[in-house]
């Protein structure tokens, strides 16, 4: 039962203020920060109660019915938002704004960031191997669909246009968290379609979000630039009015910087190969047919990299390979050079283990969420960045060679951190313990003011024994009676004239003197003003390290390239893969071929190895015949497989392989109904077959 109207009988202050929050955002879960809680109401506590596993109680009455009512501790809210956000919920954040002990009535409450599935950057809903995309669409006048999608943990853009099946197919590739379109749209046939799909989460926007316009200009002030033509995306309309929306929705939504999104791309088609829904889950290639799950899937068996830029960033290449022989080359050079040094080979990935989440704590310092023990892991990220580069020094491949020229030097970005940090910063930047002494004057000050009151109470306890002669007598403290001087009820007779009783205990009573609550107070006024001195200081000390992004986020990519190269040369050490000789021609020859997954699931040597040869000329259609359960589809998806390895600049499981570059992959192994779209299997069977005619090309797989 969700409140009445603002001016409805019966509603209290604190009531009439929630509802006033809840009448803007009908849709979503209210988080109404009252004291140390964060509390639901209505139809918010009813939903949110069993997705969290907290308690379903009741609070007051509205017109004689009582208010459903749920709560969670406001220092543990990070836990319980992830369970809402990976439940598909929104969640508005509204605090408390003012300090409730100067509130004059009802404390102020405002909004201070709506978590959406899509713009979310809580740790606990994103996965550390993995993009997780916010996506917008675009419908233009002739069927033309703009797409925009953002990873918002690290910056990365990306728009493209096609057709309305084109861009289906993308948005199940891309599998984003959240999808906007706009509200005028939604009865298009793309949008009824993904809202019978489960694994999409629309959100409809007011269709004054879409407009180029406001889209060029918006984006332009975001990346600091006059034009967008620098970026080659002026004209993709369709796909910046897309982006455009994208941009407002997460101004609206997360209300903090986003100094970390630098640029935005298209999508390139020209330089990676495009693979479609169907030959991505037939070749599992980051998921398994059976559990839906990366075990056994291609990626699972490849990954050997050591950070989590580098798993993403082998994912991405997996999904996306390249489909041009330079950067093939370029990577694979790399590749080779760091299998014949073994020895480096083998120390990097020591070095690399040591790296955090660069690009996304990168992506928290533009958001201004970055903490001070975040900032700190940051520091030393950078600290071993340096240690790596350093050990590419004489490499002669053209790609670790060039991290080595142009990797930027953060020298004075890990002095200025490491000489404003304490050795273990803490996860808030609100209660103190932050800076190190000699960092700031005025702080210190502060920090001496108090230290005298301090050493007072330190030995406040051994002098009042003696003057008492209370063997027994303790100082402490506590959150809500301060500090106290507790004497047992035995020794009641010895307690002196000057003790101030403060509060009862059922063995004890305890006491302040008027010289110790001098003390308590000028600690608790100092303590507050250093708590807000080393949180400003903190806020500046943060600014000056985002005037780096550009070099931070250069880092990131550099580190998680060279964890991606250092881990297939490991892999083709340790599977004892071959180098593939690659051209632009159509030949395929295999010799000795494997199934880089089902390799690693038999016991070694037992996998017997195939050959392969379609020839540039002649030979370019082979059919395969055999009885169930012989391997014909295990030896058509290892050609599939092999040839993507081969395009990510990877060395592949065979003797030897002379491969001539693929444009397009497809496959039609296998088929289920599809019956949110009223497909049979016979139907489904029939597109994928149309889709292989109608799209593939001379330098096409087809499996």
């Amino acid at each position: 039962m969700t409140p009445p109207a603002p001016n409805g009988d019966g509603l209290t202050p604190l009531m009439r203020q929630y509802n006033q929050f809840k009448t803007k955002y009908p849709d979503k879960i209210l988080f109404f920060r009252m004291g140390d809680f964060y509390e639901m109401f209505g139809d918010d506590a009813v939903k949110a109660a069993p997705i969290l596993n907290i308690a379903l109680t009741t609070r007051g009455h509205i017109n004689g019915k009582k208010i459903p009512l749920a709560g969670v501790p406001y220092h543990a809210a990070e836990k319980y938002l992830t369970r809402l956000i990976n439940a598909g919920e929104k969640v508005v954040i509204v605090e408390q704004v003012e300090d409730p002990k100067l509130a004059k009535g009802i404390v102020k409450r405002d909004v201070v960031e709506i978590i959406t599935p899509g713009t979310s950057t809580i740790e606990g809903t994103l996965d550390d191997t993995s993009h997780y995309y916010l996506a917008s669409l675009n419908i233009g006048k002739k069927s033309e669909i703009g797409l925009a999608h953002i990873d918002l943990s690290t910056g990365r853009f990306i728009i493209d246009e096609g057709t309305p099946d084109k861009i289906f197919e993308k948005l199940r590739v891309l599998s984003p968290r959240e999808i906007l379109f706009s509200n005028e749209h939604k009865e298009n046939e793309i949008i009824l379609l993904l809202g019978k799909q489960s694994d999409f989460n629309l959100t409809g926007y007011d269709e004054w979000n879409f407009d180029f316009k406001t889209a060029t200009r918006e984006l332009s002030e975001l990346f600091g630039v006059s034009t967008l033509d620098g970026f080659g995306v002026s004209e993709f309309k369709n796909g910046l009015i897309a982006a455009g929306a994208i941009y407002r929705y997460l101004l609206e939504n997360n209300r903090t910087r986003l100094d970390h999104i630098r640029k935005i791309t298209i999508s390139d088609s020209d330089n990676h190969m495009m693979l479609d829904y169907n030959s991505i889950r037939n070749l599992e290639l980051v998921k398994n047919l059976s559990e839906n799950s990366e075990k056994d899937s291609l990626y699972f068996s490849m990954n050997r990299t050591c950070t989590s830029g580098g798993a993403r960033r082998l994912k991405e290449n997996i999904l996306h390979p390249y489909k041009k022989l330079k950067p093939i080359i370029f990577r694979q050079q790399g590749v080779e050079e760091l299998f014949r040094k073994r020895d480096l080979a083998v120390e990097l990935p020591i070095l690399l283990k040591k790296l955090p989440d660069m690009e996304r704590l990168s992506g928290r310092l533009g958001m201004r969420k970055i903490n001070p023990r975040q900032l700190a892991h940051l520091s030393f990220g950078l600290s071993t960045g340096h240690i790596i580069i350093e050990r590419l020094r004489g490499l002669k491949s053209e790609i670790l060679s060039n991290f080595y020229k142009t990797y930027p030097d953060c020298s004075s970005l890990i002095n200025l951190i490491s000489s404003a940090l304490t050795d273990e910063p803490p996860l808030v930047s609100n209660k103190g313990g932050i800076l190190k002494k000699g960092y700031s004057e005025e702080l210190d000050n502060l920090k001496a003011s108090i230290s005298g009151a301090k050493d007072y109470i330190a030995s406040l306890q051994n002098s009042e024994k003696e003057k008492t002669g209370i063997p027994s007598l303790k100082v402490g403290y506590n959150k809500v009676f301060g500090y106290f001087i507790e004497v047992t009820k035995l020794h009641q007779d010895k307690v002196p004239d000057n003790y101030i009783r403060k509060q009862t205990l059922v063995n004890a009573e305890r006491y302040i003197t008027q010289e110790l609550k001098e003390k308590e107070d000028l600690i608790f006024v100092a303590e507050e003003k250093i708590f807000l001195l080393e949180e400003k200081l903190y806020s500046k000390l943060v600014d000056q390290v985002a005037g780096s992004l550009e070099d931070l986020l250069l880092a990131a990519e550099c580190l998680s390239e060279i964890d991606l190269i250092t881990s297939l040369a490991n892999l083709a050490h340790e599977k004892m893969y071959c180098c593939p000789m690659l051209n632009e021609g159509t030949e395929i020859e295999l010799i000795g071929g494997r199934h880089p997954v089902i390799e690693d699931l038999l016991p070694p040597g037992s996998f017997i190895s195939n050959d392969l040869n379609l020839s540039d000329n002649k030979d370019r259609i082979m059919i395969l015949t055999g009885p169930n359960m012989s391997g014909k589809s295990t030896y058509l998806r290892q050609i599939g497989l092999i040839a993507i390895m081969a395009q990510i600049g990877s060395f592949v499981p065979a003797d030897s392989a002379n491969i001539g570059l693929v444009d397009r992959v497809f496959t039609r192994v296998g088929a289920i109904d599809n019956l949110a779209r009223g497909q049979s299997t016979f139907l489904v069977e029939m597109i994928e077959t149309s889709n292989i005619l109608n799209n593939a090309t001379e330098s096409s797989l087809i499996l």
